[in-house]
């Protein structure tokens, strides 16, 4: 039974890994604060218990919520991460915290991929006393993917005693990197993993939905439907799911911005169905500053502005082992109104060479009508490389191209990055042409040559006060040119620091000059457009961050200077209130007094506001509330949910979703309360 307490005889019995050192923040083959871990095995489960020993007691725990998929950084933790294939590349990590609050992630090559999403199969319970804290996890074989007859796993157990900012490890790595980091990692040994054997699974859903949406030609009234997925790992290192007529009510809603950019908005996924093996199907590409992803699934069943598109169904197919791994996904976007059904379909795979070479190729098409009624068809293609030259520097590209309606783009990026605990540095670039349009994916802007290098310099000298780490501190620049004239489109120079101080609280100013050269017209906001010319102009800024795990914690981000023909103060505000780990109060605003803007000569200013509480009554079950204020498009949103996890990764929801319009803006009106249960089984 897994209850939160080692005191069985076969606990007992069990080797202890102790002697952890402390890698975080800064190095020591000691750490004030020891954990004892024990590993178990049966026909069914694989056992993690730990004792992580804290002679401050009960009131030092760090707990700021009881969220599953946590922040580990902000909270206590233990985690152990496993590498079941033997290729040093692919780990599984479970994480718990003090309160029993799970979470689990997928890495890969070190953590040059994550996914945070992703959420297996798994129990833990934990128990809490004067001399520390224990955790017992059971993890199902069938939860992990791991390769036939391999005994010996890479291993490593982390923890993070969080008021200390203290991370520690059994086997320890620099602090540049993870405990991802596989090569740094132990031995798990004398292993003997059943033989693989029929996995099925089965989550289907029934929902009700009462609907009033004012907009026009959106759906009103009362439905029922059902649908749901099955899954079946044939093999340990296979796994095929079908879905039918595919829901994400219970999604998480996105955060609004307000884009003062020349860009598109990147949001992320967030519906678990796309999120479950993504790493599999994404081709590389770029992410941060600029993104060119040529895969991205939230093109499908969501139209660009957010709205939930239905879909018919599906299938998925994963494949790993130490060396080749292989995804593939077939989706059916059903028909709406007069415009007809899409299909999208994307194929990837990868091969490893050596310690750290990987090779892949991905193929992803779209065929159906555009939101105009015009029927097309998407190609892309793309060949993606990564290779790591020792621990500290590493290589990536891409290479990419997008047919629409016979005209074809190409797209490449590459990074180049070397790290070590005091210094980093590195280069990212793309070239992305005028016709590369992935419909499947993503790209921030075509027509651009970027090239984006960095430096990073951590100084530790002694005159540093004791409360502080480190001074971190360095130069970065970014250009956008025309790939055919090399002409400047805009680019950024700027030198930021930052003061960490032992709590986690850091204080990061910088400086920036920005150059903006449009060839045609600007549109930030209705009515306001920014003539073509040079723009060049210079700001401030400044990040203060207070202990992020402290029951109240802050975040202000200011910054102040020119902006294209005007000028703009921003303010970035942030609290959490955690009177206890059962009740959270979290707050965002956001203001932008610009000045003198554009051809009009227009000053305005711009709210975004969004308040959030959590209430749980323990790490299964909560209840949330979410509003969003925000004056640049004059729309206010609600979001209102309960959750009840009954079973293992089993959900009942209850969702009520409120928009209307604010400060006499034209967004319809549109209500929903919806009620879905979800459950899995495994056959």
């Amino acid at each position: 039974m897994i209850d939160g307490r080692l005191d069985e005889a076969s606990w007992q019995a069990a080797p202890v890994a102790g002697d952890f050192f402390q890698v975080r923040p800064d190095f020591n083959t000691t750490t004030k604060y020891p954990s004892e871990v024990r590993v178990l095995y049966d026909d069914e489960y694989l056992y993690v218990g730990a004792f992580n020993r804290d002679s401050a007691g009960l009131q030092s725990l760090r707990l700021p919520d009881l969220r599953r998929d946590f922040e580990p950084p902000e909270t206590d933790v233990f985690g152990v991460t496993f590498g079941p294939l033997g290729d040093h590349r692919t780990a599984l990590q479970f994480q718990v915290t003090p309160m029993g609050s799970q979470g689990d992630v997928q890495a890969f090559d070190g953590g040059d991929v994550s996914n945070f999403n992703w959420d297996a199969l798994w129990r833990v319970r934990t128990t809490r006393a004067d001399s520390g804290w224990i955790a017992e996890m059971a993890i199902p074989w069938q939860s992990l993917r791991y390769a036939p007859g391999l005994t010996s796993w890479d291993v490593n157990f982390v923890r993070n005693t969080r008021r200390a900012a203290q991370w520690s490890a059994w086997m320890p790595y620099p602090r540049q990197f993870s405990s991802w980091r596989l090569t740094f990692g132990g031995v798990l040994d004398s292993l003997a993993p059943p033989p693989p054997r029929a996995n099925v699974r089965i989550r289907p859903y029934a929902l009700g939905q009462r609907t009033t949406d004012r907009t026009r030609g959106a759906f009103n009234g009362t439905l029922g439907d059902v649908g749901g997925e099955v899954i079946w790992a044939p093999t340990a290192n296979s796994l095929l799911e079908a879905t039918a007529n595919t829901d994400f009510a219970q999604a998480d809603v996105d955060r609004q911005v307000v884009n003062l950019t020349r860009f598109s908005v990147f949001f992320p996924e967030r519906r678990q169905f796309f999120l479950e093996n993504a790493d599999l199907l994404s081709a590389g590409g770029l992410t941060g500053r600029y993104i060119v992803q040529p895969f991205f699934s939230r093109r499908i069943g969501l139209a660009d502005d957010g709205t939930l598109l239905p879909i018919d169904g599906g299938v998925r197919y994963a494949y790993r082992t130490g060396r080749t791994t292989a995804g593939a996904l077939a989706m059916r976007q059903a028909a709406i109104g007069d415009q007809g059904a899409t299909n999208f379909a994307v194929a990837r795979g990868s091969q490893f060479f050596g310690r750290a070479t990987r090779l892949g190729a991905t193929v992803a098409l779209r065929d159906g009508q555009t939101a105009d009624g015009l029927g097309t068809q998407n190609v892309v293609t793309a060949f993606d490389a990564f290779t790591r030259l020792g621990e500290q520097n590493q290589l990536s590209g891409m290479f990419s191209t997008s047919t629409v309606d016979g005209r074809t783009g190409i797209a490449a990026t590459y990074g180049l990055s070397h790290a070590t605990p005091d210094f980093a540095a590195g280069v990212t670039g793309a070239l992305v042409t005028r016709d590369y349009q992935p419909q499947t994916g993503f790209v921030s802007r075509p027509n651009v040559l970027m090239t984006g290098p960095f430096v990073s310099f951590t100084a530790q000298p002694r005159w540093l006060p004791k409360n502080v780490v480190w001074l971190r501190h360095g130069p970065t620049a970014i250009a956008y040119q025309d790939p055919t004239t090399f002409v400047l489109q805009e680019g950024q120079l700027a030198y930021s620091g930052e003061l960490l101080f032992r709590n986690g609280a850091s204080i990061a100013p910088s400086v920036e000059q920005n150059y903006q050269r449009p060839l045609a017209p600007v549109v930030l906001f209705p009515n306001v457009r920014i003539a073509p010319g040079t723009h060049d102009y210079a700001r401030v800024g400044l990040v203060l961050r207070s202990d992020q795990s402290a029951r109240f914690a802050a975040t202000g981000i200011v910054s102040a200077g020119d902006f294209f023909d005007g000028s703009l103060e921003r303010v970035e505000l942030s609290s959490r209130w955690s009177p206890s780990p059962y009740v959270v109060l979290r707050g965002a605003y956001e203001v932008n007094r610009l000045r003198s803007l554009g051809t009009r000569d227009s000053s305005f200013v711009t709210h975004l506001a969004g308040p959030e509480l959590r209430i749980f009554l323990n790490p299964r079950v909560q209840w949330s509330a979410f509003y969003q204020y925000n004056t640049a498009v004059e729309r206010g949103t609600l979001n209102a949910r309960f959750s009840w996890e009954f079973a293992p990764l089993s959900f009942l929801y209850v969702v009520y979703n409120d928009r209307q319009a604010v400060l006499n803006g034209n967004t319809p009106t549109a209500r929903s309360l919806i009620v879905k249960l979800s459950w899995l089984r495994q056959m």
